[in-house]
């Protein structure tokens, strides 16, 4: 699905499905998308190099302390092909970011996702629907304007909220504001 395709989608009443796949994570081990079992599988787009992406690790960290205990499945999916799978296993280590990390090099996600910049998130459910795509939180208005913090909406909070309230998600496309992506090979 092209990005275009996926933004289309998102405004028609039923929202694109994400097929079951099979990915290793960059330590070795197979995951599966949507996580099995889970109420929902929140997919965190980053970028070892993004510094608004960066910026956010100290809120991913927040969110998989709220959300993992709860059925919630986060999983970081680096966006660049050119960084080896040990620079993406050290930019965990260094900003305390536990949940499995792979690779789409190829921009399989980004594309089926609609996806267009780091930081942005992608919320599945159970089935593969697309329930949330968009920013972390509102405090980036634009490349280098800020608001404050506290005042802030928290949009992938609100949505994983509403996801696990099993109520629809009131803002379910949101912009995000952070680096392009480069394109895949």
């Amino acid at each position: 699905m092209t990005p275009l395709i996926a933004i289309l989608a998102m405004t028609q009443e039923k929202p694109p499905v994400l097929p079951k796949q099979e990915w290793n994570t960059v330590s070795g081990q197979a995951l599966h998308l949507p996580s099995p079992g889970a109420k929902a599988t929140v997919l965190l787009f980053v970028a070892v190099d993004c510094p608004i992406s960066n910026r956010y690790a100290p809120e991913y960290v927040r969110l998989w302390d709220d959300f993992s205990n709860k059925g919630v499945s986060f999983v970081r999916v680096y966006v660049d092909d050119s960084v080896a799978t040990g620079d993406i296993v050290q930019h965990g280590k260094d900003f305390g970011l536990v949940s499995p990390a792979i690779l789409d090099g190829k921009h399989v996600l980004v594309k089926q996702l609609g996806i267009t910049v780091t930081p942005e998130a992608a919320v599945i459910g159970p089935d593969g629907t697309l329930c949330y795509r968009g920013r972390i939180n509102d405090i980036n208005v634009e490349h280098g304007l800020q608001r404050d913090g506290t005042k802030a909406r928290q949009d992938l909070r609100v949505a994983i909220d509403e996801i696990l309230a099993r109520k629809p998600v009131s803002q379910p496309f949101t912009t995000a504001i952070g680096c392009g992506i480069p394109d895949g090979r």
